[in-house]
């Protein structure tokens, strides 16, 4: 390890894939220019879109992928054989060799102090290349919920997509590997585990049995910061068309009121066909969106009547104070990590699933000028208050980093 007092400490962040590119990566993208006022950053993923390759790039921070992007394969049967699983591994052991930039992952691992890794698919599989005597800070933005729940396993409406207990039974071994991998990495002695709330710190304990630190996710003001245009007579959800994130219970909520509904994520094919017709038959205008640019996202959410949210046991969410610091209200189910971040009726509002008057109550209320002010001016303290900006969150990462190597 580096000894120099002097210099940063040298930290290889791993993420398995950006493929999806949802709220995790762009949290990720966006603090690490914070983190560099802290650590001499390098990043490994199996799969690097272009916008992330341009975020870093323009940071001047090394990254390694692989010579051929990964992508995550898909399937009921690829799920049972954990395929995606074996295959990252797979991948991860020739990056030691061979990256497309030419360099050799195993002499970055070499010089690095510590790792940071970050949950999601193909990023545990990393752990087991990692050095016993290097310090890592794994953080598990969640549990994962295709192996430990069965909300993944249910169509747009709700309905399991085969017999749910068959399914844990075919998963059995893939969920054995993904907590066998999570308790060897809990079990080094210069390793710790992190939630991004409360409520996933909770989910850690109960799938894992494993305790856990707190590291809050965060949100740059900069980039939601300046002038709000006019409102317009559309809401915003974020997230890809899915149970878990209700987007049905959204469409539900949203028939009457005559607001444009813009979907921020796509979905599959199956899944967007089944939306635009459940939307056409609640007489709900819906405008699906696959991927916004971090430029364009800020504009609609801006315009928008406000941002809302019916996902199922959201780990923590960075559509609310995103929202907040934007100056839209943030209106979400009362559920999970929401409950963290909005305070009910002070910086946005907390709202029954199914309960749609209130839902539609709370709507009208978010055209009121005042109220979004107060609700916007409310958030941005909370968000102060709880730690929820880069330069906290950097600060937080640094003292983790600095007891694992003491």
């Amino acid at each position: 390890m580096d000894d120099d007092s002097d210099s940063k400490p040298r930290l290889l962040v791993v993420k398995g894939t950006f493929e999806q590119f949802g709220g995790a990566e762009r949290d990720l993208l966006n603090n690490l220019e914070a983190w560099q006022s802290h650590f001499e950053i390098t990043c490994a993923s199996l799969n690097l879109p272009l916008e992330a390759r341009e975020r870093m790039d323009a940071l001047g921070i090394l990254y390694l992928t692989p010579t051929i992007p990964w992508n995550k394969p898909t399937g009921g049967w690829a799920e049972f054989r954990a395929v995606a699983s074996r295959q990252a591994s797979n991948r991860w052991w020739n990056m030691l060799e061979l990256t497309e930039q030419g360099l050799r992952l195993q002499d970055v691992l070499a010089t690095s102090d510590a790792i940071h890794l970050t949950s999601g698919v193909g990023s545990l599989e990393f752990s087991q290349l990692i050095p016993k005597d290097l310090p890592v800070h794994y953080y598990c933005l969640e549990p994962h919920r295709g192996l430990h729940e069965d909300v993944l396993h249910r169509t747009l409406d709700g309905n399991p997509k085969q017999n749910l207990a068959l399914t844990r039974f075919l998963l059995g071994k893939q969920r054995r590997r993904d907590i066998s991998m999570t308790h060897d990495l809990a079990d080094r002695s210069n390793a710790t585990i992190s939630g991004n709330s409360p409520w996933i710190q909770e989910r850690i304990q109960t799938v894992y049995g494993e305790k856990s630190g707190l590291l809050w996710p965060s949100v740059n003001l900069d980039i939601w910061s300046g002038d709000c245009p006019p409102i317009e007579d559309c809401v915003v959800a974020i997230g890809m068309a899915s149970y878990v994130k209700g987007t049905m219970d959204t469409i539900d909520m949203l028939a009457g009121t005559g607001l444009t509904y813009h979907h921020v994520g796509g979905g599959s094919t199956e899944d967007l066909a089944s939306m635009k017709a459940h939307a056409t038959s609640k007489g709900v205008d819906l405008i699906v969106e696959p991927r916004l640019s971090q430029e364009d996202l800020v504009s609609l959410v801006k315009r928008s009547r406000a941002v809302v949210s019916l996902a199922r046991g959201e780990p923590f969410g960075l559509t609310p104070i995103e929202a907040q610091a934007a100056g839209t209200p943030a209106l979400m189910v009362d559920e999970g990590g929401y409950c963290h971040t909005v305070e009910d009726g002070v910086s946005g509002m907390l709202l029954p699933r199914g309960d749609w008057d209130a839902w539609h109550e709370a709507l009208e209320k978010s055209k009121q000028q005042e109220m979004r002010k107060s609700w916007s001016e409310a958030g941005r303290k909370n968000i102060a208050e709880m730690g929820l900006r880069p330069e906290d969150q950097a600060d937080a990462l640094t003292e983790i980093i600095s007891k694992l190597r003491d």
